[in-house]
């Protein structure tokens, strides 16, 4: 995975309150670390996984997919990954993806701007299925959010399915400790405890847990364009979540408007509401 560099962190600072729930002042002090970010931006500090046997890095640095504030404390925000490294590939069985760390579990980055503007790694937490173990980012098996992609090791050797696999990219902190986090596999929803645990899972397959449901068209997302942004009102009482493409609806050949992708709010109680499509400007 590549490093990932904060460019332009003093701008993402207006942003980062509005995807989580509302930050409080840090203390007195008017100064925000903010505004010690250069240009060039602030490294996030990373690990490496492995090498392969050209001696290429793989690193645990990938923390691309979104940011949010913390909710309580302005000097401090949170990070996620997406599903881990991967590569396009083509096995025996056809075009597919690579995972060299196939037992890389998504995990969330908590993160503390210094006053000097860089970046250390507070804690990290590793995402969990309901039993507590850690889940992968492999994909899917079919009838649960599959996309049709085939995982492939560094042998070329073809890896199995993970119903609880995540290919992680909103990210929402709440107050009391836990986060919701959507992917572009199902797509699902995924609320987590402050450890890391699953505790419920949203999608247009009801599956795993819960009785709630997101809106079985979802299911025609383009593979891997699933629900790319996630955010949460200032009262904490609902969920906004974007789908990052056009849905294949009723489908590929089918589709007239290719301009249109969908939001949708996800009220916290019992009712998922469908929302007017947002049309994209192509500049």
């Amino acid at each position: 995975m590549k490093r990932q560099l904060f460019y332009a962190l003093a701008a993402m600072a207006a942003f980062l309150p509005v995807s989580c729930a509302s930050t409080s002042k840090a203390g007195a002090d008017s100064t925000s670390p903010f505004e010690k970010v250069g240009l060039n931006g602030s490294e996030v500090p990373y690990t490496v996984l492995a090498k392969t046997n050209d001696g290429v890095e793989i690193q645990n640095g990938g923390y691309g997919s979104d940011a949010c504030a913390h909710p309580t404390d302005s000097s401090l925000f949170y990070l996620v990954t997406d599903r881990g490294p991967n590569i396009d590939f083509k096995g025996n069985s056809g075009k597919g993806k690579m995972f060299p760390v196939s037992s890389y579990a998504p995990r969330i980055g908590l993160f503390k701007i210094n006053k000097d503007g860089s970046v250390s790694l507070v804690n990290e937490l590793t995402l969990k299925s309901p039993d507590g173990k850690e889940i992968t980012g492999l994909p899917n098996p079919n009838g649960k959010g599959a996309t049709g992609e085939i995982a492939y090791d560094l042998d070329g050797n073809i890896l199995g399915t993970d119903e609880y696999g995540l290919d992680s990219e909103g990210i929402v902190a709440m107050k009391d400790g836990t986060f919701w986090i959507s992917d572009e596999y199902g797509p699902h929803i995924v609320h987590y405890d402050a450890d890391g645990k699953q505790i419920e899972r949203i999608s247009p397959f009801g599956i795993n847990t819960g009785k709630r449901h997101l809106p079985a068209v979802l299911a025609r997302r383009r593979a891997n364009r699933g629900m790319e942004g996630l955010a949460i009102t200032p009262d904490e009482k609902t969920l906004v979540g974007i789908m990052q493409s056009t849905l294949f609806n009723p489908s590929k050949k089918e589709i007239s408007n290719k301009q249109l992708v969908r939001h949708y709010t996800l009220a916290a109680g019992y009712l998922v509401l469908q929302k007017p499509s947002l049309r994209l400007e192509m500049t």
